[in-house]
C-alpha cells in the first residue's frame, strides 16, 4: 500500500527554486541566505496544495486527485501478521491534501529532512491476499476500500550533492497510520471480517504502517536519483535571490 505523493510534493517543493523562467509564477522561491529557509520551504509546499491537485505540466506532476499507483505485490510480516497481497488499480483520494509540519533543509550537505501529515486519505485497490492480520486468516479476492485517519511520515533524503554520485542517494522513509477504515468485499467470511477488523483498526493501522513506509520509499527513490542527476540540491536552492 505509502506515498507516490511524496514523489509529488517533494518535486514540487524542491523545484520552487529552479529559475523563474521555468517555473509558473505561483511556485514561491526559497534561498540558502534566508536564515529562514526551513520555514520557506514548508510555506512553499503547502501552498500548493490545490496546484498540486489538478497538476503542474511545466513540471510533469500528474494530477492528484485521484492518483492511481503502479501494480504493487505487497509483504507483512511481524509476530502477528504474515500476509501477501497483490494489487491493481491502487488509487488515493485526497493526495493534495497535505501538510509538511517540519523541515530542515542544508543544501550544503547534500540533505533534506522533514515530516509531512496527510489528514485524511483515502483509497480503493482491487486485490488478491493470503495469510493472517492480527493473528486472524484472512483470504480472498475482490476490492477494498479504506479511510485513513491521519498518516504521519518522516523522510530523509541525504548525499544529494553531484550529479556523478546520484546513484549513491540516500532516503530514509518511516510512516505511521493513526487509525483506518476497511471495506473488503471478496472475502471468506466477509461480514465477520470486515466486522473484527474494524473493532481492531488502531491494531490494523499500525500493522500495514512499515508496508506503506516501504512503498512510499521504492516510489519516491527513483525519482530522486533522476531529480539529482538533473539539479544537485545546492542549485535547487541557490545561495541567493
Amino acid at each position: 500500500m505509502n506515498m507516490c505523493v511524496l514523489i509529488v510534493l517533494l518535486g514540487t517543493a524542491l523545484f520552487a527554486t529552479i529559475e523563474p523562467a521555468q517555473l509558473p509564477s505561483y511556485i514561491p522561491r526559497c534561498y540558502q541566505n534566508d536564515r529562514n529557509i526551513n520555514e520557506c520551504f514548508i510555506s512553499a509546499a503547502n501552498s500548493l496544495n490545490e496546484n498540486v491537485r489538478s497538476g503542474i505540466p511545466e513540471l510533469g506532476l500528474r494530477p492528484l486527485d485521484p492518483f492511481v499507483a503502479p501494480d504493487l505485490n505487497i509483504t507483512l510480516e511481524s509476530p502477528i501478521t504474515d500476509l501477501f497481497v497483490a494489487t491493481q488499480r491502487f488509487t488515493f483520494h485526497r493526495f493534495y491534501n497535505y501538510r509538511f509540519t517540519s523541515a530542515d533543509i542544508r543544501p550544503k550537505d547534500g540533505a533534506v529532512s522533514g515530516s509531512v501529515t496527510f489528514p485524511d486519505l483515502g483509497a480503493s485497490v482491487d486485490y488478491i491476499l493470503q495469510g493472517h492480520l492480527i493473528n486472524l486468516p484472512i483470504g480472498g479476492a475482490g476490492v477494498a476500500k479504506f479511510k485513513f485517519a491521519a498518516i504521519n511520515c518522516d523522510f530523509l533524503i541525504d548525499n544529494w550533492l553531484e550529479k556523478a554520485t546520484c546513484g549513491e542517494i540516500k532516503l530514509e522513509l518511516t510512516c505511521k497510520i493513526e487509525d483506518v477504515e476497511m471495506n473488503f468485499t471478496g472475502l471468506s467470511n466477509e461480514e465477520m471480517m470486515n466486522r473484527l477488523l474494524n473493532l481492531s483498526s488502531k491494531l490494523v493501522a499500525s500493522e500495514v504502517s512499515p508496508a506503506y513506509s516501504n512503498i512510499f520509499k521504492a516510489l519516491l527513490r527513483p525519482f530522486l536519483k533522476r531529480l539529482c542527476k538533473k539539479y544537485p540540491l545546492g542549485e535547487l536552492f541557490p545561495p541567493s535571490s
